[in-house]
């Protein structure tokens, strides 16, 4: 049902499965793409056309004990989205964490997690689910005027309490973070990376095992401990890593520089401090580039950027920093289009399977519109009168576009050159009806 221009994309995960797995991903991404209602395995095998066709208790196996690694596919599906970059040029990242909500006390792995979205500086609110770990590449595509970040790889964090029923050890999300970073890099050695993170994720945890070409960007703390470097050993005894201490960002005096930016996309007036310190609680004896930003739109406060990567500028640090934002984006749309908080599995390697279908499903529907729409210049989008200046498309439109491409071949193929019945139409009436 899919198109043959989709295909091409498919065909690039055969070997991250067995034949007949392959056969069933393919059918399960295709369900997945054109499920418009909950996205259950079996509400997607509806939306593929294989109900009654083909025994349902297979594709509940792919996720439960079949004998593919999520790992392998994510790569496969960063490999597609590097392409798009030039072979020489720093890829970005983005990495943050995302509570998919669940009901039911039967669901593997799930546990209490901070809601972000309900939550508040003063009282923070709990609900019960996953919290997965997600890298995700930037992608910027200068026809739209528009950045996307492309999940590729994830991680499932569990409580202390799921991991001691379990019999796991406990991992932080900072550490998951980390061994994703050790796994893109040693399976791209020759590229560097930016990583772009919330403070959540500037820590040691993060910055001190990072691989050479990993660099980092995020949030600092207005009052971290900072240092001047070490200076040089002189004599006998165990050498310093750290030199004299100095102010924390906030207590930082001197002139303010007068930068103008842009925030999110549009343009702002902000004033910096620019310095290097060694923050040894964070980068051990290594320097980073901190940027005290006044006049934040938005923000009462003083914040405080820092990167490891000493050749930023501040106008480059604070307009990579909100590149963060496209995962925010990413991960709307994964819940409410694709169904990411849908799947209640009760076994372990269904969930760990199941969920990373929807992010990788996002990946895919931007990378095939990208090229689809190389040789267009009109892009079809669905406008209303109260928003007549819409001048992109959304994940919605492309979504839009590929579901009706599938639906306008597969109506075609039935057809054949005969009337088009309702018996024929039924697939797609029963899909409209029970969206």
């Amino acid at each position: 049902m899919l198109p043959e221009s989709f295909s091409v994309f498919v065909l690039a995960f055969e070997s991250c499965f067995t034949a007949p797995s392959y056969r069933r991903f393919v059918t399960i991404l295709t369900g997945w793409l054109l499920c418009t209602g909950k996205h259950t395995v079996t509400e997607v095998m509806r939306a593929a056309g294989v109900v009654g066709e083909r025994e349902h208790s297979g594709y509940h196996r792919f996720f439960s004990r079949g004998a593919w690694e999520p790992d392998a596919v994510g790569l496969v599906v960063m490999r597609m989205v590097l392409k798009l970059l030039p072979k020489t040029a720093r890829v970005k990242l983005t990495v943050d964490d995302t509570l998919g909500r669940h009901t039911g006390k039967h669901i593997s792995s799930a546990g209490m997690h901070r809601d972000p979205l309900l939550s508040c500086a003063g009282r923070p609110a709990w609900h019960f689910g996953h919290n997965w770990v997600v890298l995700a590449v930037v992608v910027e595509f200068p026809k739209w005027k528009k950045t996307f970040s492309l999940p590729v790889l994830m991680r499932l964090y569990r409580t202390q309490k799921v991991n001691k029923k379990l019999g796991r050890p406990h991992r932080k999300l900072t550490e998951l973070a980390s061994e994703l970073l050790q796994l893109v890099s040693r399976e791209f050695p020759s590229r560097t990376f930016l990583v772009i993170a919330d403070n959540a994720y500037v820590n040691s945890s993060v910055v001190r095992p990072r691989p050479e070409n990993v660099h980092i960007l995020g949030r600092g703390r207005m009052d971290a401990a900072l240092y001047a470097e070490a200076p040089k050993q002189r004599g006998v005894g165990r050498p310093r890593v750290k030199g004299r201490k100095l102010k924390s960002p906030k207590d930082r005096l001197g002139a303010w520089t007068t930068l103008h930016v842009l925030i999110y996309g549009r343009p702002a007036k902000v004033q910096v401090r620019v310095f290097d310190a060694v923050w040894y609680k964070v980068s051990y004896n290594k320097k980073m580039r901190f940027v005290v930003v006044r006049g934040w739109p938005g923000h009462v406060k003083q914040d405080v950027l820092t990167t490891t990567d000493l050749s930023l500028t501040a106008t480059e640090i604070i307009e990579l920093y909100c590149e963060r934002w496209s995962l925010e984006e990413t991960f709307g749309w994964v819940k409410s289009k694709l169904g990411f908080e849908d799947p209640e599995n009760r076994t372990e390697h269904a969930v760990q399977r199941t969920a990373p279908v929807a992010m990788w499903s996002y990946s895919l529907v931007v990378l095939w519109y990208a090229d689809w729409a190389k040789r267009r210049k009109i892009f079809p989008m669905r406008l209303a009168p109260w928003n007549r200046t819409k001048a992109r498309p959304s994940f919605s439109d492309m979504l839009a576009v590929l579901r009706r491409q599938s639906w306008t071949l597969w109506i075609s193929d039935q057809a054949g050159g005969d009337r088009v019945d309702q018996k024929k139409l039924e697939p797609l009436l029963d899909a409209v009806g029970y969206a």
